[in-house]
């Protein structure tokens, strides 16, 4: 008999860690075309577990972030990215999701 439970991914450090470099890249790439071919092709992951890992992680869907990113970089008048960005970055993260 075949199990109907779904398969979780794992709660770790490093899929922590991708999701943030993806957080990151996302950021820097907020201008570009970005849907589920190019997130899946960064990050490895399928759009499932992407999505599953945003919602673990961030609370939010991949595409909300998307957006959420965006809005905050029209609001803020960045034209291109610059380190002040990624700082900005870091407060859409709940210090909670962050691993020690």
């Amino acid at each position: 008999m075949r199990s109907t439970t779904k398969n979780r991914s794992p709660l770790n450090a490093s899929n922590s860690k991708r999701l943030d470099e993806l957080c990151v890249w996302i950021a820097a790439n907020f201008d570009q075309t970005l849907g589920w071919t190019q997130l899946t092709n960064k990050s490895g992951f399928s759009k499932e577990q992407l999505v599953e890992l945003f919602q673990l992680y961030k609370q939010i869907t991949p595409m909300a972030f998307i957006r959420q990113v965006r809005l905050q970089c029209k609001n803020n008048q960045i034209i291109n990215p610059q380190p002040e960005l990624f700082e900005n970055i870091k407060n859409l993260v709940k210090e909670s999701d962050l691993l020690i």
